[in-house]
């Protein structure tokens, strides 16, 4: 009976000390975060001139595999808006798309000088332009939320550092967009053949 409360009782520990170990690799958060990137780019929206686009993200770790990653990240697009109201009357003047989104992109490998990748994720617009036409002003100066999807091509330079060109489609309400950016990737924490 004794020896059977040992048993016990050292299972019992174990578990406990077990359940107690923290994972040494977090796989989300700051602690898991690998890469910072800034982007600059151009985008068009309808009605509206090819804007200049500048951003950044933030790699916040995998996602069930080492290659699926998820960011956060910050865009902004400026541009020229012309477009006439209900009443033909042509307005012209400046606009903008401030954008948060949340991206899932996958990276199959980052051990060759060239490393294609792609993804998708969700945005919030804030739109808003300095046009005062009551109509046009209704139609540009809203929040809304957008799909978007992007392929790319990672270019090594240094041994923590990589060039990105990426083309990006983004579906929204208004806002609809295509988008061309070159950015600069600096990995740390994990070196980039190791993801």
């Amino acid at each position: 009976m004794s020896s059977a409360l040992c048993v016990i009782g050292t299972a019992f520990v174990a578990t406990v000390a077990r359940a107690q170990q923290v994972d040494s690799t977090p796989r989300l958060g700051l602690g898991a975060s690998s890469a910072i990137t800034l982007h600059a780019g151009v985008g068009q929206i309808k009605h509206a001139s090819l804007g200049t686009e500048v951003g950044a993200s933030l790699d916040l770790g995998w996602i069930g595999t080492r290659t699926v990653r998820l960011a956060l990240g910050l865009d902004y697009l400026a541009m020229a808006i012309d477009r006439p109201d209900s009443l033909g009357v042509r307005e012209r003047g400046n606009g903008y798309v401030f954008t948060g989104f949340v991206d899932v992109n996958w990276i199959p490998s980052l051990s060759h000088r060239l490393s294609p990748y792609g993804g998708a994720g969700l945005g919030v617009d804030a739109v808003g332009t300095e046009i005062s036409n009551e109509q046009i002003g209704s139609i540009y100066n809203t929040n809304v939320f957008d799909i978007h999807a992007y392929a790319g091509t990672l270019f090594r330079v240094t041994p923590r550092g990589q060039v990105s060109f990426e083309v990006r489609a983004t579906g929204a309400r208004v806002v609809r967009r295509i988008g061309v950016r070159l950015g600069y990737a600096w990995f740390y924490n994990q070196l980039p053949r190791n993801h």
